[in-house]
């Protein structure tokens, strides 16, 4: 089985929002797409062959999305929306870390981040799109996980906290292939996804570091920012 038509299928078995969703012609044109991007790029994916995926004609596909660029925006939006509608339906449930919600993201892995980590690489203006929007999102999360209690300390600037965590997330996305390497599995999987788990939630825990290192290196950061201050 070629890789994108693998992909197709993994799309339709994981798709979270397939019971919520109704799988019009539109919904069916846009997940064909998601797995057709990433496998042979924008240039190279043609509306004829998404069209033919789904069984439907290149004038219904252009009637929906106006054009093939268009299409891949509405991939961008459906992509990142779903990611962090999931984030943001568990953090105001209080279910966050629950194994369903985690499950629920794991299920995402194979289609939606495979084509999360191709449509960042593209780089220009798609990438910057892209990065913005989950940048909004991931800085109102914050904001709400520091009201709810699952946050214990905000920075005074949550836009730039929320900006380091989502590169940090992102850029184990665009390194997916070199992590892979690393674990023996596929990263954009559910299996390498889990493989990795353990690792990121020490890092994020502040399991990792001493604590009196980490309270050495506040102070020295305090002192070096007030001696940046006075050479001004």
């Amino acid at each position: 089985m070629s890789g994108w038509r693998l992909a197709a299928l993994m799309f339709n078995i994981l798709n979270v929002r397939s019971g919520s969703e109704d799988r019009t012609s539109k919904a069916r044109i846009r997940d064909a797409a998601i797995a057709r991007f990433p496998a042979e790029g924008l240039n190279g994916t043609t509306v004829r062959a998404i069209a033919l995926d789904v069984g439907v004609s290149p004038s219904l596909v252009i009637h929906h999305f106006g054009s093939k660029e268009g299409l891949h925006r509405a991939c961008d939006e459906y992509v990142v929306h779903s990611i962090m509608d999931i984030k943001r339906e568990a953090l105001e449930s209080g279910s966050y870390g629950h194994p369903g919600d985690i499950s629920a993201m794991y299920q995402l892995a194979s289609p939606a981040l495979r084509y999360l980590a191709w449509t960042l690489g593209t780089g220009g203006e798609t990438a910057n799109r892209v990065f913005d929007e989950m940048l909004d999102d991931a800085t109102g999360l914050l904001v709400r996980g520091s009201e709810s209690g699952l946050i214990d300390e905000i920075h005074d600037d949550p836009r730039k906290q929320a900006a380091v965590l989502v590169a940090m997330q992102l850029g184990g996305l665009v390194l997916h292939d070199h992590l892979s390497r690393a674990f023996g599995a596929d990263m954009l999987t559910a299996q390498g996804l889990l493989a990795a788990a353990p690792y990121s939630l020490q890092i994020f825990s502040g399991d990792l570091f001493n604590q009196d290192v980490i309270g050495l290196t506040r102070v020295a950061l305090s002192e070096l920012n007030q001696d940046t201050e006075i050479r001004k």
